[in-house]
């Protein structure tokens, strides 16, 4: 069974608590995280959608374009075209923000065409990227819908199989302006005193829209996603080299 960014960050958080055994349950609460700017609207889109999911796949970053030790996940069921879904979508409370780093083609079906591609390094991290490409009529309310559910979910909580409560707390990130708009938020996900951070960068490029997540423990330079991010932006737009 293939299974979405959400589950992913819960299996390591899971994985975290089970070999490191749990904290204080009386440890201080974090810092408040920074705010999120104003929604970020698209720029127009006149030109052909990407119809193609394999020419989509094509497009999106290789493991030659990321950093050492990083390598591709793959099963049976998680391939080209397909989507990284669970077959039950844990719930959370609020309801609704189950939708936070789901792949862009499941939050917005009405795709052209979707792929996506997942990497894993040492000490649960974790690179994760997915694009879809929509009509010239609907790319900008995809657009302005993915931020709005980030709005919607600046803190939440689920659990995992095993009932453990995870808590998330979304907040803004800097990033320099990319393709034709971007936005970036950063999610923090803990579980029982253990902490994963994810950042994340949400880029127009024409018609398509790419989400990039970079996650491990702790901390994860800002620096590393910029440099994802123009770089899925220049592979989308077909150019080449660094």
């Amino acid at each position: 069974m293939s299974r979405g960014r959400g589950a992913l960050l819960a299996a390591a958080c899971t994985a975290l608590v089970a070999a490191c055994g749990s904290s204080d349950p009386k440890e201080p609460e974090e810092p408040a995280l920074p705010p999120l700017g104003p929604v970020v609207a698209a720029a127009p889109a006149p030109g052909t959608p990407i119809t193609d999911p394999q020419d989509l796949m094509n497009r999106l970053l290789s493991e030659n374009d990321l950093p050492p030790g990083m390598s591709a996940v793959l099963d049976s069921n998680n391939g080209p075209g397909n989507t990284p879904t669970s077959a039950v979508v844990p719930q959370t409370r609020p309801a609704g923000c189950e939708k936070v780093l789901m792949p862009l083609s499941e939050q917005r079906p009405e795709n052209l065409a979707a792929n996506f591609a997942i990497y894993n390094g040492p000490n649960f991290s974790s690179i994760d990227i997915d694009a879809a490409s929509y009509s010239n009529e609907a790319v900008a309310a995809v657009f302005s819908e993915v931020q709005q559910t980030i709005r919607n979910c600046i803190r939440y909580s689920g659990a995992d199989s095993d009932e453990a409560v995870i808590e998330y707390r979304l907040g803004g990130l800097e990033q320099p302006p990319v393709g034709d708009a971007s936005t970036a938020f950063q999610l923090r996900t803990s579980s029982e005193g253990f902490t994963l951070v994810s950042l994340v960068g949400i880029v127009q490029v024409g018609n398509t829209l790419a989400q990039v997540s970079v996650t491990a423990p702790e901390s994860v330079d800002p620096g590393v996603l910029s440099d994802l991010t123009a770089a899925q932006v220049r592979k989308l737009r077909g150019i080449t080299g660094p």
